[in-house]
C-alpha cells in the first residue's frame, strides 16, 4: 500500500499517538499494581495451600502462580483418606452422620476434615492471626492480592470469608458493598454452600473451629456454612478471587470420588427405619435456622453496606 506524503506523516502521528496512551496506560496498571502490593503485608496473613505428598504437578502450578502474583505461602500436608480406618476413628461419629445423611463421610471428606483440623490447630498452636488457606487445584484470579488487601482493612468486620467462585453460590448470596481498590463486593452467603478451597480466617475463628471439630461428622464446607452453630462472622465476596478447579479429578477422594457425590441411604436395621423421620426434621431445622440467620443479619448488613459506599 502506498501513501501520499500527507497521508504518511497523518498515519505516523496517528500510531505515535497510540503508542504514548498504550504506554501511559501500561504505566498506570503497573503503578497502580505496585501500590496495591506494597500495601499488602504477607506477613500479617500466612497462606497456607493443603496438598498431598504425590500431588507434584498440582504443587508447581500453585506455586508458579502465587509467586507471578508476588504472594508468600508455604504447603501444609493434607491427610490421604485412603490410609484412615473410617469407622475406627476416634474422632468420626459415623450414627449421628447417618441418621441425618442417610450415609457415611467419604474417605477423601473426612481426609479433608482432618487437614483443615490440622491448620487451625497449627494456628491457634502458634497464634497465627490471620490465615488464607487454599487447596492445591485452586484457581487464583489477578486481583487476589488486591481483595487480600481490602478484606485487611474490614477485618473487624468478619471472622471468615469463604471464596465461593460458582455461579449457584452467587445468586445464594446477599451483597454488602463494594471493597475498595478491589473490584468486588463483600457479601454474605446465604444458606450452606460447598466449597472450601479457599477462604480467610482470623485466629478466633481457628480456635472455635478447632473446639467444633473434636467430634466430626460434617464435611468442612458443611461446617463452615452452619454458621447459627459455628457462631462466626462469615462473609463472602463477588466475584470470587479463588475458583474451583472442576476439570481435574480430586485427588483427595482419590478412589472414592463416588461416594463423595452419592446421595443414596446407605443403612439398614433400626438406621434405615428411623432416617425418612430424621432426614425430614433436619431439613425442616435448616430451612428454619437459614431463614431466622437471614433476618437476623439484614439489619447489620445494610449499616456495614453504608459504611462500605461511604468510604
Amino acid at each position: 500500500m502506498s501513501f501520499c506524503p500527507g497521508e504518511r506523516n497523518t498515519n505516523a502521528a496517528f500510531f505515535l499517538e497510540q503508542s504514548v496512551v498504550n504506554i501511559r496506560s501500561m504505566l498506570t496498571l503497573k503503578y497502580s499494581w505496585c501500590r496495591l502490593m506494597k500495601n499488602f503485608d504477607s506477613s500479617s496473613c500466612h497462606i497456607y495451600i493443603i496438598t498431598l505428598e504425590h500431588a507434584e504437578e498440582r504443587r508447581k502450578i500453585i506455586s508458579q502462580r502465587l509467586k507471578e502474583l508476588g504472594l508468600d505461602f508455604e504447603f501444609f500436608s493434607g491427610v490421604d483418606g485412603r490410609e484412615i480406618n473410617l469407622l475406627k476413628h476416634p474422632n468420626y461419629e459415623p450414627v449421628k452422620r447417618r441418621i441425618f445423611f442417610g450415609r457415611d463421610l467419604s474417605h477423601g471428606e473426612y481426609g479433608c476434615v482432618l487437614a483443615h483440623r490440622n491448620i487451625y490447630q497449627h494456628m491457634v498452636g502458634h497464634q497465627v492471626s490471620r490465615a488464607l488457606v487454599l487447596e492445591d487445584d485452586a484457581i487464583l484470579t489477578d486481583n487476589l492480592p488486591a481483595v487480600l488487601n481490602a478484606l485487611s482493612e474490614v477485618s473487624a468486620n468478619w471472622d471468615l470469608v469463604r471464596f465461593l467462585g460458582r455461579e449457584k453460590n452467587y445468586r445464594s448470596t446477599r451483597v454488602i458493598g463494594p471493597l475498595k481498590d478491589s473490584g468486588v463486593e463483600l457479601s454474605r452467603p446465604l444458606g450452606i454452600p460447598g466449597g472450601a478451597y479457599g477462604y480467610l480466617l482470623n485466629l478466633s475463628a481457628a480456635e472455635r473451629l478447632l473446639g467444633l471439630m473434636q467430634k466430626n461428622w460434617l464435611p468442612i464446607d458443611t461446617l463452615h456454612g452452619m454458621v447459627w452453630k459455628t457462631d462466626l462472622e462469615t462473609l463472602s465476596v463477588m466475584p470470587s478471587p479463588v475458583l474451583p478447579n472442576d476439570t481435574v479429578p480430586s485427588c483427595i477422594d482419590g478412589l472414592d470420588d463416588s461416594a463423595r457425590w452419592n446421595k443414596t441411604a446407605q443403612l439398614d436395621g433400626w438406621q434405615k427405619a428411623l432416617y425418612p423421620v430424621t432426614r425430614g426434621l433436619w431439613k425442616l431445622y435448616l430451612n428454619l435456622v437459614i431463614k431466622y440467620t437471614s433476618l437476623k443479619t439484614w439489619k447489620s448488613d445494610q449499616r456495614l453496606g453504608r459504611r462500605l459506599v461511604a468510604d
